[in-house]
């Protein structure tokens, strides 16, 4: 076997280690070529991503229900827990934002609004600068899917836009835009508070910027928007009634086991996509 077979049999195993693939995995140089083949690449893996997330959304709605059952009990317990913990302050960061006018809370409703296409854009600027680290997040992304799931059936929850009486609003139905809409293609489960993939795939997002951005001086200029999309759709969710701050913790769980799952189950996986869809 050549040195270049041997060296492309082994990138298509997958990653030996977590630093080494996740973070190190040098690039080809960006050539006007192979822009546009990572052009392709983008189109290709956002629209992958798309169809995934409605099959997601599909699954979540069809085959995990006990929602009305149990979510309200389920969210009882959450703000009693939250309550002994002190960090029940979902109600009061809601208020002050509340009191600042509507155009403040606006901001934060669009910011949840566009919580895919924020997704997507951190998606193609990854694959853009760095397409073979790129693979590694793209398998966090696709085990955080397998492994949130089951969360949906064990632990349905009522997010607290629908806990009223203790004095929660749905901002987003109050103040716009409509975001849980029944006339789409595939409407939400209500019920699928716990965790929140809004916190576990802004968190992806963010640390495939930090991942797959270049470095300036050896300054990698992707953590400053990652740190700055984390911390705004953690406020996010809580100010619009949408999680609770449990739920953005058992997110971040989610995410940490998927990069574990990503490091050690999908190298074993046999299947691969084609290589369209993953340029180098």
């Amino acid at each position: 076997m050549t040195s270049r077979a041997y060296l492309e049999q082994a990138a298509s195993i997958g990653p030996t280690t977590l630093r080494e693939h996740a973070l190190e995995v040098p690039d080809k140089r960006l050539t006007v070529r192979r822009f546009w083949f990572r052009l392709l690449g983008i189109g290709l893996n956002i629209g992958l991503f798309m169809v995934l997330f409605q099959a997601y959304k599909l699954v979540r709605k069809t085959f995990i229900q006990r929602g009305e059952a149990l979510g309200y009990d389920h969210a009882h317990e959450i703000l009693r827990l939250e309550h002994r913990l002190h960090l029940d302050f979902e109600l009061s960061l809601q208020q002050w934002v509340l009191g600042y006018g509507d155009w403040f809370i606006r901001t934060f409703n669009y910011y949840y609004f566009y919580f895919m296409p924020a997704f997507y854009i951190c998606c193609g600027l990854s694959l853009l600068f760095s397409p073979v680290k790129w693979r590694f997040w793209r398998n966090v992304f696709l085990s955080s899917m397998l492994l949130a799931l089951p969360w949906y059936a064990i632990y349905p929850l009522a997010p607290p836009r629908f806990m009223t009486d203790y004095g929660f609003i749905d901002s987003l139905a109050v103040y716009g835009p409509n975001y849980f809409s029944d006339s789409g293609a595939i409407t939400a489960n209500r019920f699928a508070a716990m965790p929140s993939m809004h916190i576990g795939w802004s968190t992806i997002g963010a640390l495939m910027l930090i991942a797959c951005l270049p470095r300036v001086k050896g300054f990698p200029i992707g953590i400053i928007p990652a740190i700055l999309h984390v911390t705004m759709m953690t406020l996010t969710v809580m100010i619009t009634g949408n999680h609770y701050f449990l739920d953005a913790v058992a997110g971040w769980i989610i995410v940490a086991f998927s990069i574990l799952m990503a490091w050690k189950v999908f190298p074993r996986i046999p299947f691969r996509l084609p290589s369209w869809f993953n340029p180098t």
